[in-house]
């Protein structure tokens, strides 16, 4: 904010409204009376919109008396307004001085706990801890050594491969990783199968030990057995092994999307609306009293909130927005091109599921035209060992 506009607002200023057929007088005779007016725009052929200062608003009577002109305040901005709108809420004003107060009470407590990255371990295990530790619901933060609730629960909970802790405001991040258990080993004594992990088409199978149960062609499904740790061969006795070896199969992988081929686009005008609002906690004040002058239109917002102390955040701040007016654009999209962003987008999705070193066989893309979408299907074929042990018991 320039110089000129904090003096004015702290002076305070009002934006009127000339209305007459003589504007251009008004103006030669504010100007030779050093009647200082400003943001002067012309709304119509017979209305004036401009900014100026209290006591020029005063001195303006003699103005529209020799004009001809009618003039009236449309908004009244700056320090003495709102002291005046003070004064005469006096138990509104020592309300919100007391809610701040409690509310920068409050925000030394802490009043929720976050826990992410949580799997396998129990959400009570780690509460549990946690409150031992003196991290709990209503525990004062300031006292609170995060480090230390970081080091023993890493050394009091297996599970556990990181655990990190963050105070933002009033709530306690936990961020936990737990520890990846190997896959099970199972042991040469032990008997087991080898099933299928997924589902696909048999390409081949090598039994090195056990009965192989697929051949070339067959449709398995995920957890149907491939080679056999169970042999049982008449006039023998029937032989549990541990079976081993390797199946591989044709595994397929497929995705959708679609696209229009008609986009409507936002175009901005030129012409922008601003307001701001004062908010504190859920409360908003707006500070302006127009209205949105466009019915189409895009709004952007920015906020300023005052700088936090010893990690605390008042919930205090004041929200910038912007309304830009816009009119639609509509443009068609040439087929090709949206079918050639399709088949990119579905193939980067398809291939963040196929493992890594995994050949791929073939790729199949289909498209389906509806009004102004058009619809992908890609399929990809795989070779891949499909083959895992599991425990006969």
């Amino acid at each position: 904010m320039s110089f000129g506009r904090l003096w004015n607002f702290f002076r305070g200023y009002v934006v009127i409204r000339i209305e007459g057929l003589s504007l251009e007088k008004f103006i030669n005779y504010a100007i030779a009376r050093g009647i200082y007016i400003w943001d002067i725009v012309r709304l119509d052929y017979t209305t004036l919109e401009a900014k100026t200062g209290l006591r020029s608003y005063k001195n303006l009577r003699s103005v529209i008396k020799k004009s001809g002109c009618r003039i009236r305040i449309y908004e009244k901005i700056g320090y003495p307004f709102f002291m005046h709108k003070i004064k005469t809420r006096r138990m509104m004003f020592l309300g919100a001085v007391l809610s701040l107060f409690l509310i920068f009470a409050a925000s030394s407590f802490v009043w929720d706990i976050e826990i992410l990255g949580r799997e396998t371990i129990s959400r009570r295990e780690i509460e549990t801890y946690l409150d031992k530790m003196g991290l709990r619901v209503g525990a004062y933060k300031h006292q609170l050594d995060l480090e230390n609730i970081e080091n023993g629960m890493m050394v009091h909970m297996d599970k556990l491969a990181w655990v990190g802790i963050e105070m933002k405001g009033t709530k306690a991040i936990v961020q936990i990783v737990e520890k990846v258990s190997p896959p099970p080993i199972i042991a040469l004594n032990m008997p087991c199968n080898i099933v299928a992990r997924k589902n696909g088409v048999i390409e081949k199978v090598i039994a090195k030990i056990g009965e192989g149960k697929a051949k070339k062609g067959d449709i398995v499904k995920e957890g149907d057995t491939l080679i056999s740790g169970i042999i049982a061969k008449e006039g023998q006795e029937i032989r549990y092994v541990h079976a081993l070896g390797e199946v591989y199969a044709r595994t397929y992988y497929e995705e959708t999307d679609e696209m229009d081929t008609v986009v409507t686009r936002k175009i901005r005008t030129g012409n922008v609306f601003k307001r701001k609002i004062f908010r504190l906690y859920t409360n908003e004040l707006i500070l302006s009293n127009k209205p949105i002058p466009f019915e189409n239109y895009l709004l952007d917002t920015r906020k300023k909130s005052l700088p936090s102390w010893r990690n605390i955040q008042l919930p205090v701040e004041i929200i910038f927005e912007e309304y830009y007016e816009v009119f639609n654009e509509v443009e068609v999209i040439d087929k090709e091109i949206v079918k050639q962003a399709l088949r990119e987008k579905i193939l980067v999705k398809i291939l963040n599921k196929i493992p890594e070193d995994i050949p791929i066989l073939n790729q199949i893309l289909e498209y389906e035209e509806q009004n102004s979408k058009i619809k992908a299907k890609m399929m990809i074929e795989t070779l891949e060992e499909i083959g895992v042990q599991r425990k006969l018991w």
